[in-house]
């Protein structure tokens, strides 16, 4: 079964049941970057870089469930494990690795 799968919601992982960067809300964003084509505002949570967060509040306004992570941690959700790494786009922009 594949990690990740495109829906009419976005990159979606059913094994830990989040959507990378959608474009419709949905119950967990995990967010690369800050630009507004990757920051939609409606999803009940977002899982983002440490340096990401402060253009999450800027953009989507303060007191949302954001949770951070900076490059050097990772995190599990529902026995998927996930880490970011540098993208070298913009400040806390992200590539996402993915272990199940």
């Amino acid at each position: 079964m594949a990690l990740i799968t495109f829906t009419n919601k976005g990159i979606y992982c059913k094994q830990g049941d989040f959507y990378i960067d959608p474009w419709k809300p949905v119950n967990l964003a995990v967010t690369t970057h800050g630009h507004a084509d990757h920051v939609k505002w409606g999803n009940n949570a977002y899982l983002c870089h440490t340096l990401t967060k402060p253009i999450l509040d800027q953009r989507l306004g303060e007191g949302l469930k954001i949770e951070t992570l900076p490059y050097d941690k990772e995190i599990s959700i529902n026995g998927v494990k996930i880490s970011f790494f540098p993208a070298g786009h913009v400040i806390g922009s992200s590539q996402v690795r993915l272990e199940y």
